[in-house]
């Protein structure tokens, strides 16, 4: 069972997950970068690409959303006798069209948008252009899945379409047709709002973080609620009932159940795995690398099996991993070499067995003739260090910078572009070990510089977080000892 803490009391929005004193998952919602997967836009088609069968869509946030023609909503009602046409049969430039985001863009990219809008519900989820009928197969009973199907049937109009979740087993159909009729109200009143907006418009807003986060969690499954403001504890309460407590100390309640400190690790290269081995993650814009190393564990038995054992722990953690700190894409794991085929079968199966608990699908493709194992995990939202963190300015994000002795050889050679100069001193700037580097052992290397370039280099420090250099003035001996003195 699931305990949910969260902390709206601040401007900064969080939620957290947790089972068994472990943290499952961490939602943080900040008022300057706030989600968008999930909110209905009023757009307009700026351009559409015949090659690629795409459209980019004005939604005004700054970036154009992207579009395929599979997802446009005329597509997918057309006869199948349509299917083979370009996207411009579907779609025109300048055309006003109703859009839902389905994956948050980046830096680089604009949100992945869709016709085929979707509402969830706590029993299912309504589409309007969905034309289909689905029951979720978590449903023991064919029988229970059958009535299931025949409800969708007799109670969808026109062109809707219905996902019916495990939460309908053994319901009541009256309370199912409820919500249904709940969502088709909400739908019909986002037609109605269009009608008075110009493009590009937000339709609805489905990034209230307490309601979302209380939908993609089961009741069933929830032990219990811990929120601190009151307020939001009221309305809850009124929803849910006793599993909802309000958090009364004076200390924040992410410190109070230790979730700050786990948010703080989430955050780091390393993860310490409970044996002594350890993870190094490692996340680019490309992808996701994840090293396994034995570190402190050295097993009992002979060498396969402390590699054997470290994979299996490193696997279940690498799942909880992506889960935490909600990394997606393209992820490539360098477990420790396995000769045997059945061992890296049943590290695969470790990773697959917690992997069924993220609610985010992960698709495992297996190893390659290197044995890294790849897999990919879906994007939904932005992870959390893109989240809370942002690139260093030192090192622009690459998380290395240039060594003293890289800027000190870098400044030599544009002092050699000074030789045969009109003045005979030059003054330099740069921090303490690119100094000593160019200095050299007993001033050594900066007397053999000045012999060979003809004029005398004084050199100051400055303070800077990286190494660095700026040649500050050109001129005459006096002139430059002249501007020292005045510094000092």
């Amino acid at each position: 069972m699931k305990t949910i803490i969260i902390n709206v009391k601040t401007s900064e929005k969080r939620v957290a997950v947790v089972k068994d004193q472990k943290v499952l998952e961490l939602n943080i919602q900040q008022p300057t970068h706030k989600e968008i997967v999930g909110n209905v836009y009023k757009g307009r088609v700026i351009d559409i690409l015949p090659g690629m069968q795409a459209a980019f869509v004005d939604i005004g946030i700054g970036r154009n959303g992207y579009i395929g023609r599979e997802q446009l909503a005329s597509y997918h009602l057309s006869p199948q006798s349509e299917k083979d046409k370009s996207i411009a049969r579907f779609i025109r430039q300048g055309e006003e069209i109703i859009v839902q985001v389905t994956k948050e863009g980046t830096e680089r990219k604009g949100p992945k948008l869709t016709g085929l809008i979707e509402f969830p519900g706590t029993s299912l989820v309504y589409s309007p252009f969905g034309n289909y009928v689905a029951v979720s197969r978590k449903m023991k009973e064919e029988e229970e899945r059958e009535r299931w199907r025949k409800f969708g049937k007799t109670h969808l109009e026109n062109s809707e379409g219905l996902i019916l979740r495990t939460a309908c087993e053994n319901q009541d159909e009256s309370i199912i047709l409820n919500e249904l009729e709940f969502q088709r109200s909400r739908f019909n009143s986002l037609i109605e709002k269009q009608k008075q907006l110009k493009p590009p418009s937000l339709l609805f807003d489905a990034n209230n973080l307490v309601a979302k986060i209380l939908l993609e969690h089961q009741l069933e499954h929830i032990k219990e609620i811990v929120i601190d403001e009151a307020q939001e504890y009221k309305q809850i309460k009124a929803l849910i009932g006793e599993k909802v407590s309000f958090f009364r100390g004076k200390e924040n309640i992410f410190s109070s159940y230790g979730i700050e400190r786990e948010i703080e690790k989430a955050l780091k290269h390393i993860v310490w795995l409970d044996n002594g081995a350890y993870l190094l993650i490692e996340q680019t814009e490309a992808l996701t690398i994840i090293d396994v190393n034995t570190g402190k564990f050295q097993g009992k038995e002979n060498l396969r099996d402390t590699v054997f054992k470290t994979n299996i722990a490193a696997a279940k953690e690498i799942a909880s991993q992506l889960r935490l700190r909600d990394i997606s894409g393209i992820v490539l794991v360098d477990f420790i070499d396995m000769k045997h085929n059945d061992d890296r079968q049943k590290v695969i199966q470790a990773l697959r067995s917690v992997a069924k608990e993220d609610r985010n699908r992960i698709t495992i493709h297996g190893f390659t003739s290197l044995g890294i194992l790849e897999l990919t995990r879906k994007k939904t939202r932005q992870d959390l260090s893109g989240i809370l963190q942002t690139s260093c300015p030192t090192c622009s994000g690459t998380g290395r910078v240039d060594s003293a002795e890289t800027i000190a050889f870098k400044l030599e050679r544009e002092l050699w572009e000074y030789q045969g100069m009109d003045h005979d001193a030059i003054w330099v700037e740069t921090t303490a070990d690119v100094k000593q580097v160019l200095l050299g052992e007993n001033m050594n290397h900066k007397k053999r510089l000045e012999e060979a370039l003809s004029f005398r280099i004084y050199v100051t420090e400055i303070a800077s977080p990286r190494h660095d250099y700026l040649i500050r003035h050109t001129g005459s001996i006096d002139e430059v000892e002249g501007r020292l003195n005045n510094q000092s």
